[in-house]
């Protein structure tokens, strides 16, 4: 297997590696991602990730966020891998509990049963020692191993740890202690210690690693989860493992909103996207559309590659009809000058596609096909959840680009006076728009026939 090293396009974040069939795989985090282990050992980087949840309550949000593509992060940590890893944010002293959102989750498929030892590359918020004694602790457990926690760890009523909890000083840089494997199980303490991250994988299959929050501002750069017989990693560790299915992230380069009639400053510095059609009037001054930038120019490294899916994903705020309803996504065409807009100036007023896309003020002639290319049905239950958007025309779309830049634009038709709003890059706990492409080798390999 060779192993290339990572690649930074603008808002992409991507692994690659050649697989013994011969396909070029890029990875990113994704919900149906699985680390394959090979001879006993797995290797995850923190950023590439299978699926995360956030927490809501009251006033504290709370998730793990990729650093720094998805955020600044809190304090400065070096010598991550690859120059990328996740942390709990925000950094706000907000207290967690195992087993809880916020969550972050790797999936691995193991072949080889026998006791596994987990090592962390992991690091806090080292900004001054107030910050880094209260962010430097946090859950892990395998979820598909439990066995409650009545009696003591180790006895016949207790032998599988639910969960353990990692703590431990940190000054800033993943270098200084790379790889710890030090824990202690089901406890919610202080300075936890005194064991090694160790289960017993009885048969073969998919295993779930999570992550939970004890302390907001605990960073994780890499993990390698392998059986305890083997020496624990030095240095920056081995490479990651290969991982299925090869997805391509995007993450989003500009996003506003723009107002009908309205030249006035433009919103691309706000923390809330809005989506409206006012009833009061048609067509009304109070009407807005999203607009959203990609850059997919790393797309064109993907030789001899299919691309098999493509999906919108987008953080909703606030649904404000109070029941379903449809936003429907449009692709500004590569003749329109809205398809590079620059969100610190675009208005209506420089807008040539129109500043809201409905019967009423759209030049269809600007869009990729002459149309929308779909709809994507938000209730109030979507509220606070990330919403998806995937349709062949959609991947049409994508697959027909031709400068490296996919821009949408999203609106609605149903009447009402209240927005539906949607978090930008600009929201400090939400998580940013992204496209996620899917793609495979356009072969898979040689047939042999034999007579």
């Amino acid at each position: 297997m060779h192993m290339t090293k990572y690649k930074n396009h603008s808002r992409f974040i991507i692994f690659a590696f050649v697989v013994l069939l011969g396909g070029f795989t890029l990875s990113d985090a994704r919900a149906d991602l699985i680390y394959y282990a090979d001879d006993g050992m797995v290797v995850g980087e923190g950023e590439l990730f299978s699926s995360r949840t956030t927490l809501y309550s009251k006033s504290v949000t709370n998730g793990w966020f990729t650093v720094p593509d998805e955020s600044a992060g809190a304090g400065t940590i070096t010598n991550a891998r690859g120059g990328a890893y996740i942390q709990l944010l925000p950094d706000n002293a907000s207290p967690g509990s195992p087993n809880n959102p916020p969550e972050v989750f790797y999936k691995m498929q193991i072949d080889n049963p026998g006791t596994y030892r987990l090592y962390l590359r992991r690091e806090g918020n080292f900004t001054d020692t107030s910050t880094s004694g209260s962010s430097d602790s946090m859950f892990l457990d395998i979820v598909e191993l439990k066995d409650g926690s009545t009696g003591v760890y180790g006895s016949p009523t207790n032998a599988i740890a639910d969960w353990y909890e990692v703590a431990g000083s940190v000054d800033g840089n993943f270098a200084t202690t790379p790889w710890s494997s030090s824990c202690e199980p089901e406890v919610n303490d202080a300075g936890a210690s005194g064991y090694d991250a160790e289960w017993l994988i009885p048969t073969q299959g998919v295993y779930t690693l999570r992550f939970t929050q004890r302390e907001d501002g605990a960073a994780l750069d890499a993990w390698v989860f392998q059986l305890n017989t083997l020496s624990a990693p030095t240095g920056d560790g081995p490479p990651v493992s290969a991982t299925e299915p090869s997805h391509v992230v995007s993450l989003v380069v500009g996003d506003t909103y723009i107002r009908r009639n309205d030249d006035g400053a433009p919103y691309g510095t706000n923390t809330t996207l809005r989506v409206k059609n006012d009833l009061t009037e048609s067509p009304s001054g109070l009407d807005r559309s999203v607009f959203l930038r990609f850059d997919i120019s790393a797309l064109s490294d993907l030789e001899g590659m299919i691309l098999t899916n493509a999906t919108l994903k987008i953080d909703l705020l606030n649904e404000g009809i109070g029941t379903n309803h449809y936003i429907y996504v449009a692709v500004i065409g590569e003749d329109a000058t809205a398809e590079t807009f620059d969100e610190l100036t675009f208005t209506n007023g420089v807008s040539d596609i129109g500043s809201e896309l409905n019967e009423e003020n759209l030049d269809f002639s600007k869009l990729y096909g002459g149309a929308a290319v779909g709809s994507f049905l938000i209730t109030e239950s979507d509220q606070n959840t990330t919403v998806k958007f995937s349709d062949p025309d959609l991947l049409s779309a994508i697959r027909a680009d031709t400068d490296g830049v996919l821009s949408l634009v999203l609106y609605r038709t149903d009447d009402h006076p209240s927005s539906d709003d949607f978090a930008s890059k600009e929201h400090a706990t939400r998580y940013m728009s992204c496209l996620d492409i899917v793609y495979r080798p356009e072969k898979f390999g040689s047939i042999i026939l034999i007579y």
